[in-house]
């Protein structure tokens, strides 16, 4: 995962210097522009329950988007995506062994600029299609449940501390907390409908910075985090009682991702045009 992003870095940067040797300084007429627009599709996890298997388990994510675009080849855009993401070790078959489950729901709020390989207006019909690649940083909060057959949906795996707790000083605190950074990168493709509307279809990793996405990371505690439902007690942190305290639950060293793919739908309105010095492609 981590060549991908680097190697999505290297053309997004070969891309800008190609761009920049043909930069011209003048007067001219920029199309600056917005687009609004509702966006869905799919979200999926990677991590210490499904280490490498893209687009297992997928859920539906949804969601919204605003656009500011200055020129041709650049565009900045506000994202808010609620996604729901789950893995489970019967399903991947990775470790069985735990039988461990969860299902997450994110919501996310990113920061993204887009890089556009041609110059691409909506409206425009010679301008009317162009891959992007994209990048930029977005803070995000979300909660982790239980995820078993006969197991109320709304059982919290944070609220549990099915990893226990550790202590600073006289404070103690829960390993996992309820928001996050991550770092979307990807890349995608801008068709012109209409005179206004505009399609994106788009696939874009989180690198993330928690290992709680999936409640799995360092090692099981002494004290199992477990629930009673109906007369039978469900052990959360070790369902199959498999293990023992200190024997490694999860990968603490490699944090988790969440992917997103999809279209979404915008509608174009003007900012009113002005002429200034600046940079023309």
């Amino acid at each position: 995962m981590l060549k991908l992003l680097r190697n999505l870095l290297i053309v997004m940067c070969l891309a800008v210097l190609g761009q920049t040797s043909n930069v011209l300084y003048a007067q001219v007429e920029l199309p600056q522009t917005f687009e609004i627009g509702p966006h869905g599709g799919l979200s999926y996890y990677i991590g210490d329950i499904n280490p490498a298997k893209q687009f297992n388990q997928s859920k539906l994510q949804f969601g919204g988007v605003l656009r500011y675009n200055p020129n041709p080849r650049w565009t900045f855009r506000f994202d808010y995506t609620h996604a729901t993401v789950a893995g489970s070790d019967t399903v991947v078959n990775w470790r069985p062994e735990r039988g461990l489950s969860f299902r997450s729901e994110i919501n996310d709020f990113s920061l993204i600029a887009e890089f556009n390989f041609f110059d691409y207006y909506t409206g425009n019909h010679l301008k009317s299609v162009s891959p992007y690649l994209f990048g930029g940083l977005s803070i995000f909060t979300f909660k982790t449940y239980a995820n078993y057959a006969g197991v109320p949906s709304d059982i919290s795996l944070r609220d549990l501390q099915t990893e226990g707790v550790y202590t600073y000083g006289t404070h103690m605190f829960n390993h996992d907390f309820p928001f996050g950074l991550s770092i979307p990168f990807g890349v995608g493709l801008k068709v012109s409908l209409s005179q206004h509307v505009g399609l994106t279809a788009e696939w874009r990793m989180q690198k993330t910075f928690t290992d709680y996405l999936d409640d799995v990371s360092t090692v099981y505690p002494a004290t199992h985090a477990s629930v009673t439902v109906d007369g039978k007690t469900y052990d959360f942190t070790d369902p199959t009682g498999n293990f023992h305290a200190n024997q490694q639950r999860g990968d603490s060293a490699s944090k988790d991702w969440f992917g997103i793919a999809g279209l979404s739908l915008t509608w174009r309105f003007n900012v009113p045009s002005r002429k200034t010095c600046n940079l023309s492609f």
